[in-house]
């Protein structure tokens, strides 16, 4: 429980990141200017990193540094398909087994279903994929070389 916790606060963390990201790629001075949240607001998270995208093609002329955009887009998107498996996915603690699992069920194109056994490791390493992606979001946005706690110097 303590790790999906802390998946979530992540998450949240790193959605904030990205709006910052807009926000500032978009030109506003104020780390949430209201006109930039009223425009993000209701989009989903998709929409915003295609926002990011777009403002890093269209800055990327002026700040080559934005060039990296892509590679970092992908390691975001790649977090968020780690944390929507166990967002959006049964989690339930097996009694008789004393293990926790997790049920997931897909209907593209026909019916699939699938029960596994939640390994802490599994949330643990989803943890540090969205913490690695905030990091990477922060870096190209600010300029400053942002590493993950677990890499920086003591």
């Amino acid at each position: 429980m303590l790790e999906l916790g802390r998946l979530t606060i992540l998450w949240g963390t790193l959605e904030a990141t990205v709006n910052l990201a807009i926000s500032k790629l978009a030109g506003y001075e104020k780390h949430i200017d209201p006109r930039a949240l009223i425009l993000i607001a209701h989009a989903n998270f998709p929409q915003r990193l295609d926002m990011v995208s777009a403002l890093c093609e269209h800055l990327g002329p002026i700040y080559p540094e934005l060039a990296r955009c892509a590679t970092v887009v992908k390691a975001v998107e790649a977090a968020q398909k780690a944390r929507n498996k166990y967002a959006h996915n049964a989690i339930v603690w097996d009694e008789e087994r004393k293990h926790v699992t997790i049920a997931m069920a897909s209907a593209r194109g026909s019916l699939k279903t699938k029960v596994e056994v939640v390994h802490l490791n599994d949330l643990r390493e989803t943890s540090a994929k969205i913490h690695e992606a905030m990091c990477a979001i922060h870096s190209l946005v600010t300029g400053q070389d942002v590493k993950p706690m677990w890499e920086r110097d003591a």
